[in-house]
């Protein structure tokens, strides 16, 4: 772990939900300018798959479900969906969480 990532982590560790959610989106708009898109596509790809499980970690299914519920519309809103291959996308999520629930995530 680098010195930046043990520094960030102890200063973490003091904050609040509203810091953290503040801090995060101040500097991600920064950080987001910088990139071309292609950067951008690829740092939000890679950052919600190896981070979503950990976010998502402690919450069943209502739960989930429940969160799912409430981010939907906001995410139908910036994507275009007549583009996207909804079913393709449901039939492999459909096979990951069912994976999870056997293994008691």
């Amino acid at each position: 772990m680098s010195w930046k990532s043990r520094l960030a982590r102890l200063g973490l560790r003091f904050l609040s939900p509203q810091d953290l959610r503040e801090i995060a989106s101040d500097t991600s708009v920064g950080m987001m300018a910088r990139m071309d898109k292609g950067e951008k596509l690829a740092f939000i790809q890679s950052f919600v798959e190896e981070n979503l499980g950990r976010i998502l970690a402690g919450l069943g299914r209502e739960e989930r479900a429940k969160l799912m519920n409430a981010l939907l519309p906001k995410v139908a809103r910036e994507f275009p969906l007549a583009d996207l291959d909804i079913l393709g996308a449901f039939s492999s999520a459909g096979e990951s969480f069912m994976e999870e629930e056997k293994k008691g995530g």
